[in-house]
């Protein structure tokens, strides 16, 4: 009597390899884009001291011209408390950065800083580009 072999499963590693690829190479680059909005041209301060933060935080940008960008589009500063008042309570931020141009006026900066801080949000912190070497 003829019995058919059964043959024994074989598992290709190469979609495999090719997944994990992509996923990697799509990390890299959304990673990249997450930084600063295109359309915003910054030009951070310059600073010795400057620490890298580690963990989630608020990020806001500040163009030269005093516009706040946040969640990659441009805000109108009256209109910015009840957007950063959602993603405080959806993200539980405890601290915001501000990416602020060296030449943003300081009425800018303190009305940002006060709008965050009326949210609950002590911990506020600049970008700067870092100057010399380790400390």
């Amino acid at each position: 009597m003829y019995r058919p072999r059964r043959r024994q499963p074989k598992i290709s590693m190469a979609p495999l390899i090719d997944i994990v690829f992509q996923l990697l190479v799509f990390a890299i680059f959304s990673a990249g884009t997450i930084a600063q909005p295109a359309e915003v041209a910054i030009q951070l301060p310059s600073a010795y001291t400057g620490i890298d933060s580690p963990g989630a935080s608020l990020v806001l940008f500040v163009s030269q011209e005093g516009l706040v960008y946040f969640d990659n589009k441009p805000v109108e500063l009256d209109l910015l408390r009840p957007e950063l008042q959602q993603a405080v309570e959806t993200g539980g931020f405890t601290e915001a950065f501000i990416f602020a141009d060296a030449k943003v006026e300081f009425e800018v900066i303190m009305g940002l800083m006060d709008e965050i801080r009326l949210l609950g949000v002590e911990n506020i912190g600049f970008a700067v580009h870092r100057l010399g070497g380790e400390l």
